[in-house]
């Protein structure tokens, strides 16, 4: 891990670097913890911490002085850690720090240029180690595990409620967290693609979506499935075989070196040749770590190559109101592909 916070000074972009989000201070130094922060400088590496964390993290900080704060007097002690070393730029995630922190910063330190090193970092992170690679692959197969179990549970009058319930507790019992919130959508719900769970019951006729993640040692998984409740019309059925045909399409077009915009594009096109093209507004997949929304973005307006061990997924969708919705997601390896075997096919349940 050494070698990661060198590759920060390297970025050569500042004088010093204070990194602040949980996932990051977990990725530059294997701690499992909250609420700490790692300052980086020409010739130190400082971690910061209270009372609650610092015997943890003087297990498993093993690449920066631990420090030991109170929540109150934190931002002081790195000034004077600061003070006197030439530092005159700052580079912090601009992305985490929030105003009434920025102030802190103002009023504290010395007068720093600041720059951003969020998407930098996020950089740094795209191409998984195979150590990564694992854990992501273990919290993947808790996903398949829980759905698996699920489909003896889900059955008409069973609320989108109960189905997030009980698919957490399968999750969770597992050793899981959960990576985000579960998206549980029935009916006319399910034309909507981040919908939130509600008390409504399944029946007859519906198209069910489920939108769920895992997260092992910090590492999220991601998968998306669309089942059939009882008998669909022949409308709905004619939707889901266009997501599974650009799902699919898509999936087969993510080889390393092909461009994002064009993965995209694959999924896009098959969709809109269809006729359901208005239908179909968001991107086509992203990078999946330590955030569930990471680097690779698969979309039309974000060009990147695809590489070995990248991290993404492929998931296009149709929502139409007053029908349902349908999205099917899997999550890829670079050079490796879909990590699920869990069916594409339609389920009636």
């Amino acid at each position: 891990m050494n070698n990661l916070i060198q590759k920060v000074r390297e970025l050569a972009k500042a004088d010093a670097y204070l990194v602040s989000s949980v996932e990051n201070v977990a990725y530059l130094t294997d701690f499992t913890g909250d609420c700490s922060q790692l300052l980086i400088t020409k010739d130190e590496a400082l971690f910061f911490t209270d009372f609650r964390y610092v015997e943890q993290a003087r297990i498993e900080v093993k690449n920066a002085q631990v420090v030991m704060t109170g929540g109150g007097d934190r931002i002081t002690k790195m000034n004077e850690y600061l003070r006197g070393r030439g530092v005159k730029t700052l580079g912090i995630e601009k992305n985490n720090v929030t105003v009434k922190v920025f102030e802190g910063y103002e009023a504290t330190f010395e007068p720093y240029t600041y720059v951003d090193i969020f998407d930098d970092l996020l950089t740094m992170r795209m191409i998984k180690t195979q150590s990564e690679l694992e854990k992501i692959k273990k919290a993947a197969r808790a996903n398949e595990i829980a759905l698996e179990e699920m489909l003896n549970v889900i059955k008409p009058g069973i609320s989108e409620l109960d189905v997030r319930a009980e698919l957490e507790y399968r999750m969770q019992r597992q050793g899981m967290d959960l990576a985000f919130p579960t998206i549980v959508a029935a009916g006319e719900n399910s034309a909507q693609p981040h919908a939130t769970p509600s008390s409504y019951r399944l029946k007859n006729g519906d198209l069910l979506t489920i939108d769920f993640g895992c997260k092992y040692q910090g590492y999220c998984s991601d998968m998306t499935r669309t089942f059939a409740i009882g008998n669909i019309d022949a409308e709905q059925k004619k939707i889901y075989d266009i997501v599974k045909n650009a799902q699919k399409s898509a999936a087969d077009a993510a080889v390393i070196g092909a461009d994002t915009v064009f993965v995209d594009k694959v999924a896009r096109d098959i969709i809109s040749e269809n006729g359901f093209g208005a239908f179909y507004d968001h991107g086509t997949g992203h990078g999946v770590g330590r955030f569930i929304h990471e680097l690779p973005v698969l979309n039309p307006r974000s060009s990147m190559l695809l590489e070995k061990d990248m991290v993404f997924t492929v998931e296009p969708g149709i929502y139409v109101p007053g029908v349902g919705g349908v999205r099917i997601e899997d999550m890829h390896i670079g050079g490796e592909g879909s990590v699920y075997s869990f069916s594409r096919d339609l389920i009636t349940l």
